[in-house]
């Protein structure tokens, strides 16, 4: 099954919450000068003008530090003047501090179409419901209060939010929270039903004051506001 990567943007001028940028086999990412136009452009005086290089090979992309001044983060630890590491789906990278966070993601084709407009619902999301979202800290902030979430809880909290009112079945909250389960793709990760059945009971728990998680006929979910 052929794959497709891109960058989903959180944070960083001129782009908005929850636009996708597809990614290239070799890509610089920083600010625009008058002889230089990188392939990714940031509207942001802390970011180098060749902050940051994404690049293809043997079938996996790698992030590297083009020794900028502010540095490059993922997953917040900060790489090395001109080091790199391999990107994993999911990763956070952040320019400049976090004045820029985007997230990498590595899905099938087929599941491209449903993963990209997560951010956006995000935003919307918030705006409605005057939630905002930390994926750094795995928490967000309901009226002022936090709710703190595991690694895993917030994965699951996460994609119920980005659908709200929608129908989430159970294969696809595997594939969302355990990733790293799946050896082959379209493959369905290697999660036990009490995995799965102890995870929505936490976050149903953490929760319960302001959403509901209903359980619809041992399928799926749907996250339901309380208000």
């Amino acid at each position: 099954m052929d794959r497709s990567s891109f960058l989903v943007v959180e944070r960083g001028n001129p782009y908005e919450r929850g636009d996708v940028i597809p990614l290239k086999n070799q890509m610089i990412l920083g600010r625009k000068g008058k002889q230089w136009n990188p392939d990714i452009v940031f509207d942001n005086l802390f970011v180098s003008r060749k902050h940051t290089a994404l690049q293809y090979r043997n079938g996996l992309y790698y992030i590297k530090d083009l020794n900028s001044k502010h540095g490059t983060y993922v997953n917040q630890e900060r790489l090395s003047p001109n080091g790199e590491r391999v990107l994993q789906h999911m990763d956070q990278i952040a320019l400049a501090g976090d004045l820029i966070v985007l997230s990498f993601s590595s899905v099938s084709m087929d599941e491209t179409m449903d993963i990209t407009p997560l951010m956006k619902q995000i935003a919307a999301f918030e705006a409605s419901e005057q939630v905002q979202l930390d994926p750094f800290k795995q928490e967000f902030i309901f009226q002022e209060e936090v709710y703190a979430f595991s690694e895993k809880e917030y994965k699951c909290i996460e994609l119920l939010m980005n659908h709200k009112g929608q129908f989430v079945s159970k294969e696809q909250m595997k594939c969302w929270v355990w990733p790293e389960r799946s050896y082959g793709d379209g493959e369905l990760p290697d999660v036990s039903a009490e995995e799965l059945n102890a995870l929505i009971y936490r976050v149903r728990k953490k929760i319960r004051h302001i959403m509901s998680i209903e359980s619809i006929r041992g399928k799926g979910y749907i996250l339901q506001s309380e208000h």
